[in-house]
């Protein structure tokens, strides 16, 4: 069964049944510190796909769109080897993509799937505005709202460690090995904790309490732009995480695909003229 949209002709694309899921991975090229390289957003995206492809069961319709490989990223630009997209721009692009996959196959069912915390607040509008317009059944997730296993990373780690840390680290060495720079390995403090022992309401990562959040650049939380301690990375905990995490979307993308559609019976009865 072909799982890949640019493996697929012309006649198969015609012809898949309209509960399959299209999915829409979308990334980032960014940088990562001294030791990630500047995909390593699209490489952890990919890698989590192909691992939920493999724990899919064959009666479970689903196909994977081109990867979208740049993304909003301005708070990296400072840094050398960064792309980006303004967010307009960026749910623009992702739209114009998802309107063409519905318009030339009829699949009511869509997922986008992303892998940089910098652009999920622009997920649910996307969906939102398929589901408007072509009446498919629009969903979003970022693999790391899936949560992690038990015991595996420190709750430091978790709340702060969220770019180029121990868990990003790990899944590369799972992944890529022969792409992380073990010699740079090490440990890039987060302010986070500075500005919350300051504030009474600030925060990077709002929520928990805090309800005021920061439009920081990546320098403003750690000088290499990274924060974590990629120094306790190792890759059996990525092969942890990976098979976690694959297995959340391999469950999401069996819901959507079986999920009763929204009823076209609108408006009800007593809303008409």
């Amino acid at each position: 069964m072909k799982r890949y949209w640019l493996e697929m002709t012309s006649p198969e694309h015609a012809v898949l049944p309209k509960n399959t899921v299209a999915v829409l991975p979308v990334g980032a090229t960014e940088q990562h510190g001294p030791h990630l390289p500047v995909g390593t957003d699209c490489l952890i995206n990919n890698g989590i796909v192909a691992a939920a492809l493999e724990r899919l069961g064959d009666d479970i319709p689903a196909v994977v769109l081109p990867l979208q490989p740049v993304g909003a990223s301005q708070e990296h630009l400072d840094y050398a080897g960064s792309l980006a997209h303004p967010a307009p721009d960026l749910m623009q692009s992702w739209t114009r993509v998802l309107d063409c996959a519905v318009r030339s196959t009829g699949l009511n069912r869509i997922l986008i799937f992303n892998s940089h915390g910098g652009q999920s607040g622009l997920l649910a509008a996307v969906a939102l505005d398929q589901r408007v317009r072509h009446n498919v059944l629009g969903a979003y997730a970022t693999w790391f709202d899936a949560g992690y296993p038990d015991g595996l990373f420190t709750e430091d780690e978790i709340r702060t460690g969220f770019h180029g840390g121990d868990i990003e680290t790990s899944l590369m060495l799972a992944l890529h090995p022969e792409l992380v720079v073990t010699k740079n390995l090490g440990d890039f403090p987060s302010s986070v904790d500075e500005i919350e022992a300051r504030t009474g309401q600030l925060s990077a990562n709002p929520g928990g309490g805090r309800v005021g959040g920061l439009g920081w650049k990546a320098q403003d939380l750690n000088s290499d732009g990274v924060t974590g301690n990629a120094s306790r990375a190792t890759a059996d905990k990525g092969r942890a995480l990976l098979e976690y995490t694959a297995q959340s979307l391999a469950t999401l993308i069996t819901d959507l695909s079986n999920a009763p559609m929204p009823s076209d019976n609108w408006p009800p009865e007593r809303y008409r003229a």
